[in-house]
């Protein structure tokens, strides 16, 4: 059984992607309208009426879903959602991650963010997007921003 799921942040990258989901299949790009990327060190995505996100779409796996949770530690951080996107101009269901602790805003390091941007060019997504959400949490940074171990280091 597999299933559609829409990246936006650092499993958008290629590679990063295969390494925790060796079954995992790339199936395209699309954009969720209605939303806002958004850094709180890490990426999450929030209604935004005026904005839109660009997606990778992966077809996966129980065993992918597994372990996209663990790196996600859902339900802690990250909660599951479906979202309407298109594909080979059809309209269907696909499951994100939806940061859900309560963060404020904040800039990603420079590690998370080279991940990420690597996935915006294996996609082919455009990089205005992601450019504008680091600018945006850059300027509007509260400090109490998410911390993971996992990304951040000496590169912030």
């Amino acid at each position: 059984m597999t299933k559609l799921y829409a990246a936006y942040g650092s499993n958008l990258n290629h590679e990063q992607m295969h390494t925790r989901c060796p079954q995992s299949k790339f199936m395209g790009s699309s954009v969720l309208k209605g939303w806002q990327l958004l850094f709180k060190a890490a990426a999450t995505i929030r209604i935004g009426e005026k904005f839109e996100v660009p997606v990778g779409l992966f077809e996966i796996t129980e065993e992918c879903e597994k372990s996209l949770d663990i790196y996600e530690d859902y339900p802690k951080l990250y909660n599951k959602r479906f979202v309407e996107v298109e594909l080979n101009e059809s309209k269907i269901k696909a499951m994100t991650y939806i940061m859900e602790a309560d963060y404020g805003i904040g800039p990603p390091s420079k590690r998370y963010y080279n991940v990420i941007y690597k996935g915006y060019v294996d996609c082919k997504l455009d990089l205005k997007y992601l450019k504008y959400a680091k600018e945006y949490s850059e300027k509007n940074d509260s400090g109490k921003s998410y911390r993971s171990v996992r990304w951040h280091g000496e590169d912030r």
